[in-house]
């Protein structure tokens, strides 16, 4: 009896983990206009504390922007954003898009600075 049991119990946990829906993955039909067509900046060499500004082109419903970078923190304005450095070197600033929907994709620009 505790053989069946157990063997019942299992099936239970295979079937009801089969049926479940993963949320990390998006709905197919839903969000299908989400595309994050480009990452640019107005320049790629500046000079230090210089500032370039860096703009996400994108389409899709409800798009949230979260940018990064190698040194420093992008300041940001939802699809755009101003960044600058105090230092000489080469660095990457990146943005992530992602829609209602959860399709999320990520680039990034990379800008060099001098004196």
């Amino acid at each position: 009896m505790r053989k069946v049991l157990t063997i019942l119990c299992l099936a239970t946990i295979v079937i009801l983990a089969a049926c479940s829906k993963s949320k990390s993955t998006p709905e197919p039909a839903t969000g299908a206009t989400f595309q994050f067509k480009s990452l640019t900046a107005t320049d790629t060499v500046i000079q230090v504390n210089g500032i370039t500004s860096i703009a996400a082109n994108a389409t899709g419903d409800g798009l949230t922007y979260v940018w990064t970078s190698s040194y420093g923190q992008p300041v940001s304005k939802g699809s755009s954003a101003e960044w600058t450095v105090c230092h000489v070197g080469k660095f990457s600033i990146s943005c992530q898009v992602t829609d209602k929907y959860d399709h999320s994709e990520t680039k990034s620009v990379i800008v060099r600075s001098h004196n």
